[in-house]
């Protein structure tokens, strides 16, 4: 296998309206053979910026799944109902 195969780079750069400014980049070997993937990563390390640059969110992951908007509404439609039935002390899963 060569030395950089399945090996990704990804990096984010944002500035506040303050001007403060957050920069990450990270390389990391990914096993597709194993499970993973490149949106995954991707996504990982997204979710892992956000928090970096002070924007921690109550739930924490942003999905990455290839879904139609047909879709999409229907899932944060289900995402709502679900947190709000948690919140009002219903079945935890």
């Amino acid at each position: 296998m060569a030395e950089n195969q399945n090996k990704l780079t990804i990096g984010f750069n944002f500035e506040n309206e303050f001007g403060d400014k957050f920069s990450a980049t990270t390389t990391a070997q990914v096993f597709n053979d194993l499970g993973e993937t490149d949106i995954d990563f991707i996504g990982d390390q997204l979710n892992i910026f956000l928090k970096q640059c002070g924007y921690a969110r109550k739930h924490d992951h942003i999905f990455m799944e290839d879904v139609t908007e047909e879709e999409w509404v229907a899932l944060a439609d289900y995402l709502e109902e679900l947190r709000r039935s948690k919140e009002e002390g219903g079945d935890e899963g």
